[in-house]
């Protein structure tokens, strides 16, 4: 007899039955799960709403519509968007054995940073009738966005999805998209909801007072990691003030990498934080790290995050209060930015991508240290390089890749020197319930990464599909 560890419920669609005189649970698999049902989408053009997507269309063969929003943009149509999105090669493979289930990808033409998501009546009405899924995980991750930008897109956006949501007559779940650096100013991270750092109502306040000082603004955020946790751990918030209107579950995935399986390995649309890291350290850009060789690095491929969404819409568990699961690897199965860094490297090398003379990258903490590193063995190469550029009447370019490698250094410096524990068991026992063929069709358990496979794959999918081979 097979057993589910969250209670049963209706949202869980568990049969049962009499065998022997005892009451058995009969297994109810992930995609028959969707079958027949509806689910709308945030995020759709972002790196996981791809990925999440392609999966779910995969995998749950049988759901009836995904009704995906997206905005119009440079005198783009919502169906031209949405074609965008497709014309990637990570929906080849469905376009070769079952295109006609892309049609079941339907656009809804609006913006998270207006009244009401922008809908229409019409659209509204479609939504209400049909949606039994809401999964919401548009948010801009650029660390560099003016304050108000971000807390408009990432917190009242998320407010007014959850309004939304909130009007759906059919909705059984309500899901979202978070990060596992949330709640940053703690170091070890619970699958729970905590205390943001700010209030919500003293930062709407903030922004209506002195949103567009960037001085003030500077000195009001200078205690937390960056604006970017602040205002998911915000959204959070917003999250558990609604639990009771809305059957809630948060997924809180760590630094999203390249696909590890199907349908394509390696694939990778983002250049986002160790991605561009590992990158510039086999370019040259980057010889030393804010870290030091025990920082954790918690990578986690962007496949087993969109799997563990779907799983979790699926099979989360539903209770008085909202339920966490982070996908991460810091608790189960760590590598450090140093180990990370050379393994990359190697695998480079290996490949024939980078000149088998390029030195590993170094760390420290000390910003002196880093500093002068960085301008001895990467600026005064690159001013070199230029030169030789420019003196066989080539445009330069290696000065401005070593000044964008260096501004990325500090923008995560944060997150390369510090280390986070942050634990995933509720995750890893909400996998154990799946039987085989769930758990193969939607691998998401951390445990069964190899890093040095893996550094290959990630190493592939950078040149091919970030760097198109150069």
């Amino acid at each position: 007899m097979q057993h589910c560890s969250v209670a049963p419920t209706p949202t869980h669609c568990i049969k049962y039955f009499y065998s022997s005189g005892s009451l058995e649970t009969k297994y109810q698999r992930v995609a028959d799960y969707y079958a027949g049902k509806s689910v709308f989408v945030t995020g759709a053009t972002g790196f996981v709403g791809k990925v999440f997507i392609e999966r779910l269309l995969s995998n749950c063969k049988d759901i009836e519509n995904v009704f995906v929003l997206i905005r119009p943009k440079h005198g783009a149509d919502t169906g031209k968007r949405l074609q965008k999105i497709f014309d990637v090669p990570l929906f080849d493979k469905i376009k070769q054995t079952r295109p006609g289930d892309l049609k079941k990808v339907i656009p809804i033409e609006g913006d998270i940073t207006t009244s009401q998501l922008g809908l229409t009546p019409e659209d509204k009405k479609v939504l209400a009738d049909k949606v039994s899924l809401v999964f919401h995980s548009a948010a801009t991750v650029r660390f560099i966005d003016k304050f108000q930008d971000m807390m408009n897109i990432n917190v009242e956006g998320t407010q007014r999805v959850i309004d939304l949501s909130r009007s759906l007559k059919n909705l059984e779940k309500f899901v979202y998209i978070s990060t596992a650096y949330s709640n940053s100013h703690i170091q070890l991270i619970d699958e729970k909801l905590y205390i943001p750092t700010k209030e919500l109502s003293a930062v709407r306040q903030m922004i209506r007072d002195h949103g567009t000082d960037d001085t003030t603004v500077n000195e009001y955020v200078a205690d937390v990691t960056n604006t970017y946790t602040l205002s998911k751990g915000l959204c959070e918030e917003l999250v558990r003030q609604n639990k009771d209107y809305l059957q809630t579950i948060i997924v809180r995935p760590s630094i999203v990498t390249p696909m590890y399986h199907e349908p394509l390995p390696g694939w990778v649309d983002s250049w986002v934080a160790a991605t561009a890291v590992f990158s510039n350290v086999s370019r040259g850009l980057n010889p030393y790290l804010y870290s030091s060789e025990d920082v954790v690095c918690d990578l986690i491929p962007v496949d087993y995050v969109a799997n563990l969404i779907i799983i979790a819409g699926a099979k989360g568990a539903i209770t008085d209060d909202v339920s966490v699961y982070n996908i991460n690897s810091s608790s189960e199965n760590p590598i450090t930015w140093k180990c990370g860094s050379d393994l990359y490297l190697e695998q480079s090398k290996r490949l024939g991508y980078c000149n088998k003379s390029m030195r590993e990258m170094k760390v420290s903490k000390s910003t002196f240290v880093v500093n002068t590193m960085t301008f001895i063995l990467q600026t005064v190469p690159c001013f070199f390089a230029d030169v030789g550029l420019v003196l066989r009447g080539k445009k330069p370019r290696h000065l401005r890749e070593g000044f964008r490698a260096s501004v990325l250094k500090d923008i995560i410096r944060p997150f390369t020197s510090t280390s986070w524990l942050i634990k995933s068991k509720k995750t890893l026992a909400l996998i154990s319930t799946l039987d085989d063929h769930d758990k193969k069709l939607f691998p998401c358990d951390v445990n069964n990464i190899d890093w040095k496979e893996y550094s290959a794959i990630f190493c592939r999918g950078v040149r091919e599909f970030l760097l198109k081979g150069n």
